[in-house]
């Protein structure tokens, strides 16, 4: 099916650690109940794209787009500074090169969440596919 890996502490859409869990069932997320944690409902998130979604409940492939978008402009700041080489760094001294090169360090962890929401947006899966994935094993 993927090449993704899906495991119970992974964002299901960036993958970075995933402490928090999403509702991704609709009637769940937006019934106006008090939101219970029941087995099967919550998917893990992590807290940034928790927060980013919010009470919205499209279907994986869409959030995993919509999550593209929100990220990306989030930290447009970060993703628009220039790629650096070694020399240029080597120019650097003190707190300048290490505010650079830590920059450099988020851009790279930005790309790579991109990358993955990317993928997943382009896949076929579905929240009931990571749900088994996840209890079943990838």
């Amino acid at each position: 099916m993927t090449d993704i890996h899906f495991d119970i502490i992974t964002c299901i859409y960036c993958g970075e650690p995933g402490r928090d869990r999403h509702h991704y069932k609709e009637s769940v997320a937006n019934s106006g109940r008090k939101r219970s944690y029941r087995k099967g409902e919550t998917l893990p998130a992590c807290r940034e794209c928790n927060l980013l979604i919010g009470a919205l409940t499209p279907t994986y492939t869409e959030t995993c787009y919509l999550l593209y978008d929100k990220i990306s402009d989030r930290h447009k700041n970060v993703l628009s500074i220039p790629k650096w080489d070694k020399e240029d760094l080597s120019e650097l001294e003190g707190r300048l090169r290490r505010s650079v090169t830590s920059k450099i360090r988020k851009k790279k962890i930005i790309m790579e969440r991109l990358d993955f929401l990317l993928r997943n947006a382009q896949s076929t899966l579905t929240y009931e596919n990571i749900k088994d994935i996840i209890f079943y094993g990838g």
